[in-house]
């Protein structure tokens, strides 16, 4: 058996993280006599590297190699962010970054300008105006012209007068963080930044709008209507 550090070890052909088998899959690609932890960060991500190839096993993406990554080359610039580069290409995580990571200029951990474009991680925002672009919260960003939602534009909403409905966040639901409501001068919107969108609530007029935090969740009142994670309630 061979330590490879941190929990791992290789027992012939096979890699163990602890009592737990991984990288099952790639038994045929890796070569277990050049395997070895190059990088890692916590007990959350962590790069390999043999002859052939450079391995990662992430809470962000199943155990794979990176294709294309030299071997040879290749370093970790930040384990805690996923970045690793080889000399030509970025790489966040497994995925090939289509822009020069050390141009970039982070805005959050979701955007970045690079020169006059916005990026979304890996995907470029198109029709976002670096100059004027910023964060509402989280994954969702706004120019002057726009609303975008994990990288997106949406369409509906009044850019200008959107913001987030007073009281959202008590010191607790702060931290649970990925819901909220916000309005704009026409219309509600339930938010949950794990969604595929935001969601408009039927009929609900801002002016009448208000949210409560009770025993630890967030509750949205329209008069006798009462929302709860965006759907009425009564």
């Amino acid at each position: 058996m061979k330590e490879l550090g941190v929990g791992f070890t290789i027992a012939g052909k096979s890699i163990y993280y602890y009592n737990s088998e991984t990288f099952t899959s790639l038994k045929k690609t890796i070569d277990h006599d050049s395997f070895e932890l190059i990088a890692y960060f916590e007990d959350k991500t962590f790069y390999f590297r043999d002859k052939n190839h450079i391995y990662i096993s992430s809470y962000m993406c199943r155990a794979s190699f990176i294709e294309g990554a030299d071997p040879k080359a290749f370093y970790v610039v930040d384990a805690s962010e996923g970045i690793g580069y080889d000399g030509k290409t970025y790489y966040w995580y497994g995925q090939i970054l289509p822009y020069d990571y050390s141009k970039a200029e982070k805005i959050n951990e979701y955007y970045l300008k690079v020169g006059n474009e916005v990026y979304f991680i890996t995907e470029k925002v198109e029709g976002a105006l670096a100059g004027s672009f910023g964060i509402i919260w989280q994954n969702i960003g706004r120019d002057k012209n726009s609303l975008f939602f994990k990288g997106k534009k949406d369409a509906i909403v009044d850019v200008a007068t959107f913001k987030m409905v007073p009281g959202c966040f008590d010191e607790f639901h702060l931290d649970q963080s990925h819901t909220y409501y916000a309005f704009d001068q026409n219309h509600v919107y339930f938010v949950n930044t794990l969604g595929k969108a935001l969601k408009k609530l039927h009929k609900v007029n801002p002016a009448d709008f208000s949210v409560k935090v009770v025993e630890e969740r967030l509750y949205g009142y329209s008069g006798d209507k009462v929302y709860y994670f965006g759907k009425l309630l009564n």
